[in-house]
């Protein structure tokens, strides 16, 4: 189990409390070297999925539009207009006013080249926003915090000697006080 299985677990947690839970996953597709391929957006309101990413070239000789470029990051090619849907879905989902939002994940895209779910973090530094879940690399935990500085963190890491609890402890965190802030 790892950072997108905690994701998803949280979510259900947060569900079964009777909170509403919003966001996008980012399942990987493994290949047979058991390294990922490929990568889908997957709403946390509908499970609604679309491929985001690519490892290769092979899977846009496949598809001429995935093929037509997009932006790229270490060996991976994403679909902006994948990146468009995410960005429209979270904020939709942030104005409808859900309990909790869940991105898996904020990358080098985001942080060092302002694409990808760029956009959303400018949302997050306006206004109210619900509890958040955000999924980082720990190399840059910095700059994200940098960036939402108006924002109070907790970090959590996902280890294997953690991430079965781990879901009921990010849980507990988020919604400790929540209702009587709402």
């Amino acid at each position: 189990m790892g950072k997108t299985t905690v994701c998803r677990q949280v979510a259900g947690l947060a569900r079964g409390l009777g909170y509403d839970p919003a966001g996008v996953l980012t399942p990987a597709l493994v290949g047979e070297d058991g390294l990922p391929v490929a990568y889908h957006a997957q709403m946390v309101s509908d499970g609604e999925q679309r491929l985001l990413a690519w490892a290769n070239s092979d899977l846009g000789k496949e598809n001429p539009k995935l093929s037509t470029g997009g932006p790229h990051t270490g060996r991976y090619c994403f679909d902006a207009d994948v990146f468009s849907w995410v960005v429209d879905r979270l904020r939709a989902a942030i104005s409808q006013g859900c309990d909790l939002l869940i991105v898996d994940e904020i990358g080098p895209l985001e942080l060092e080249q302002e694409r990808g779910m760029a956009p959303i973090l400018s949302v997050l530094t306006r206004g109210k926003v619900p509890q958040l879940l955000l999924v980082v690399r720990p190399e840059l935990i910095v700059q994200l915090q940098k960036r939402l500085s108006a924002i109070p963190f907790r970090t959590f890491t996902v280890t294997q000697e953690n991430r079965q609890a781990l879901p009921d402890a990010i849980i507990e965190e988020l919604f400790a006080d929540y209702d009587s802030s709402r």
